[in-house]
C-alpha cells in the first residue's frame, strides 16, 4: 500500500507524542501488544484467552488520522473523543484490578515483617493510598463496621498473590494472618515502577506513617477520612465536632473508641496531610 505524504499541521501530534500514545493504548489493551513486555503485561490483565480483534486495532494510525485537534496532554479530553471513558470501559476496570493488586504487593512487601500487619490494617492502608494519592481506580468501598471496605478485595488480593507466587497469607499463631513472600515476589516491582512512578514517594510516606501503628488506629483514620470526604463533597462545614459525630453515626461499634482518641486522630491527620485534597 502506497503511503501518502501529508503536511503536519501545527496542532497535530508530534512523532514522539504519537509513539507515547500508542504505547499507552497497547499497554491498556486498546491496541495489540507487539513486544514480549507488552504481551506479558497484557496477559496479566486480560488473561490468555484468544480474542478476535477488529482489523483497525492493529494499526494505530486509525486514531492519529482523527487526532489533529487533540491535545495529547489532555488525557480526559482524549478519552471522551475516542469514546473510552473510565466508567464505561471494561478494559480500564480490568487494568484497575491489576493495578490494585500491584499496589497491594508493594504494601505487603514493605509491611509483611511488622507484627501489627494483618488483613484489617492492610485494607485500611490500601484504601488510604488510593484516596490520598487520588488514584481514581475502580473501587467498591462500602460502609462496614470496621470502616470503608471492599468486601471482595482482600480475598481477591490473597488469591492473586498466591497465583502470581508473590505472597501467601498464612495464619498467625495467636490471631489473624501474616504474609509470607514467595519465589516470584520481585516480579511485581516492574509493574509497580510503571504504574506508580509518579506516586511512589507519596505511597511510601503513607506506608511509613502507618508502619508501626495498630489496626485500630488505621480503622479510626480510614473511617474519619471517609466521613471527611463525604462532608467535603456535600460542602458541609467540617468542624472536628461534626467529624466525630459522623464517625459515631457510621456504625454502633464505633462507640468503642473514645472521643479523646478521635480528637488526637484528627489532629494527626491534619499534621500529616491525610485529609481529602479539597480540604487541604
Amino acid at each position: 500500500m502506497s503511503k501518502t505524504n501529508r503536511k503536519r499541521e501545527p496542532d497535530s501530534l508530534t512523532p514522539q507524542e504519537q509513539k507515547a500514545l500508542e504505547e499507552d493504548l497497547r499497554h491498556f489493551g486498546y491496541l495489540l501488544p507487539t513486544t514480549d513486555e507488552e504481551l506479558e503485561a497484557f496477559e496479566q490483565i486480560y488473561g490468555t484467552t484468544q480474542v478476535i480483534f477488529p482489523e483497525h486495532l492493529k494499526d494505530p494510525q486509525f486514531l492519529f488520522a482523527k487526532s489533529k485537534h487533540i491535545n495529547y496532554n489532555d488525557r480526559v479530553h482524549l478519552k471522551k473523543v475516542s469514546g473510552i471513558s473510565k466508567n464505561e470501559s471494561v478494559g480500564n476496570k480490568k487494568s484497575d484490578y491489576f493495578k490494585k493488586i500491584v499496589l497491594a504487593a508493594e504494601i505487603a512487601n514493605e509491611l509483611h515483617d511488622e507484627p501489627t500487619f494483618g488483613h484489617k490494617k492492610f485494607v485500611k492502608i490500601q484504601f488510604l493510598c488510593e484516596e490520598v494519592c487520588n488514584m481514581e481506580l475502580s473501587t467498591n468501598y462500602k460502609k462496614y463496621a470496621a470502616g470503608p471496605l471492599d468486601a471482595k478485595q482482600m480475598y481477591t488480593i490473597d488469591a492473586e498473590f498466591k497465583r502470581q507466587k508473590w505472597f501467601q497469607a498464612v495464619p498467625r499463631q495467636n490471631f489473624g494472618f501474616k504474609y509470607k513472600p514467595l519465589e516470584n515476589v520481585e516480579n511485581y516491582k516492574k509493574y509497580y515502577s510503571r504504574y506508580y512512578r509518579g506516586q511512589a514517594e507519596k505511597i511510601e510516606i503513607i506506608i511509613n506513617l502507618f508502619r508501626k501503628q495498630k489496626s485500630d488506629f488505621c480503622e479510626i483514620i480510614a473511617t474519619l477520612y471517609a466521613v471527611w470526604k463525604e462532608l467535603s463533597e456535600e460542602k458541609t462545614t467540617i468542624a472536628d465536632s461534626v467529624l466525630i459525630k459522623k464517625f459515631y453515626d457510621w456504625h454502633e461499634q464505633k462507640h468503642k473508641f473514645k472521643k479523646t482518641e478521635l480528637n488526637t486522630a484528627i489532629q494527626w491527620m491534619k499534621e500529616n496531610k491525610i485529609v481529602p485534597q479539597k480540604t487541604i
